[in-house]
């Protein structure tokens, strides 16, 4: 069955910061503070999976929630800690919504402030 999935760029970083003064980028922090959350979770939990790149260097922390026929929302500039509590629940608003259009007005503010792209669903084969 597909699933819902939240892409997290693991190599992320900012430059000159404690966490990478002991070895761990942002994105992988990012992606550690969202696992735990999602492992805390009562319900349903969005797919997570690490990338080790996603060509947004430039705008780290770079993740993006895809599922098929649904929008992909990429998302750039997030804090490793800050935006995790806003990532969870989107991760619940999107899986909620077949097409994954959850409106704008509720959205989490994390979300509607580092929206980077939405694309449009894959065409489907005939």
């Amino acid at each position: 069955m597909p699933q819902d999935t939240l892409l997290v760029c693991i190599l992320c970083q900012y430059p000159q910061t404690e966490e990478k003064r002991s070895g761990l980028s942002e994105g992988q922090a990012l992606f550690n503070q969202l696992q735990n959350g999602l492992k805390t979770s009562s319900e349903a939990c969005i797919r997570l999976q690490p990338v080790r790149c996603m060509g947004a260097c430039s705008h780290a922390c770079a993740a993006a929630f895809m599922a098929p026929n649904k929008l992909t929302f990429i998302l750039s500039q997030l804090s490793p800690t800050d935006s995790v509590p806003d990532l969870l629940e989107f991760s619940r608003q999107y899986r909620a919504y077949s097409d994954g259009k959850v409106p704008f007005k509720e959205r989490p503010a994390t979300v509607k402030q580092k929206i980077h792209a939405v694309l449009p669903p894959l065409p489907t084969q005939p």
